[in-house]
Parts: C-alpha cells; sequence; structure tokens
C-alpha cells in the first residue's frame, strides 16, 4: 500500500514560535562613511548625496554570510520616507554588481530596474543615460 504524500507546510500554518528559527529582519543601521562601501555604492552615494544633500539618510551595507539561498546581497542607499537606490551584488564576487534598481520600499510603486548582469555591461557601472533616468525619477518620487 502506497502512503498518501504529506500536505505542504505553508508559512502561514506555522506558529511565532515554530517560525523563531529566522530572527526577524531589521534593517542594518545606514552607514555614513562612504569610504567603508563598495566602489559602486560609494560611487552612486556620492552623486546622490551630492543632488539630495537634504534627503540623504546613510547606506544599509550588505553582510555575508545570507541568511538563506534566497537571500539578496545587496545595500540600499536610504533617501528618507522609503525612497532609494538598492545595488544588488554577487555573493561570489562581492564587489561585482548585478542589478541596479531605484523606488520605494515602504509605499511600492513602479520601480525603475538597470540589469547589469549580462555581458554586454556585466558589473559596470550606469551610462550617463541610465544616471540621467534614475535622477530624473528621483526627482519625480520626491515631488509627487
Amino acid at each position: 500500500m502506497a502512503k498518501k504524500p504529506a500536505p505542504a507546510i505553508e508559512p502561514e500554518d506555522w506558529s511565532d514560535e515554530e517560525a523563531g528559527f529566522l530572527p526577524p529582519l531589521e534593517p542594518p543601521t545606514p552607514v555614513r562613511d562612504p569610504k567603508d562601501l563598495r566602489p559602486h555604492t560609494r560611487q552612486l552615494t556620492d552623486l546622490l548625496r551630492a543632488r539630495f544633500p537634504k534627503r540623504w539618510v546613510g547606506v544599509e551595507i550588505g553582510t555575508l554570510p545570507l541568511r538563506c539561498e534566497d537571500d539578496l546581497f545587496s545595500d540600499f542607499i536610504n533617501l528618507g520616507d522609503g525612497l532609494g537606490v538598492r545595488l544588488d551584488y554577487d555573493p561570489n564576487e562581492p564587489d561585482r554588481v548585478l542589478w541596479i534598481s531605484a523606488g520605494n520600499r515602504d509605499f511600492g510603486g513602479e520601480p525603475v530596474d538597470f540589469p547589469r548582469d549580462s555581458e554586454a555591461c556585466r558589473g559596470l557601472m550606469l551610462t550617463d543615460e541610465e544616471t540621467t533616468e534614475l535622477l530624473d525619477y528621483l526627482e519625480e518620487e520626491m515631488t509627487g
């Protein structure tokens, strides 16, 4: 006689105690000293601090090891009120940027994305046109 497969356990089926094996996610404390940043993050931080000095909060630096395989290894340049720029890095090559995205992590909305994982732009910083698009997007989000 064949055994019946056990039903899948969904996260909402877990009690708080059972789900306690993962600590709650807390954003890292923002870093304000650019010398502590990866090169791509530092370059964008310098640009955004100069362009939006009153909005700049700091940078939340991603750290290794990741909590789980699906976690992103990311830095977040915080411009306040949830608005910012996220840089996703390769966990195996921590200085190689894979994706740059701007948006509002608190209120959602449509982000602007700049993939850096194709061969044409692998690990490269934003072009002048992409930088203009990023700054225009952030200004639009700030003025609403």
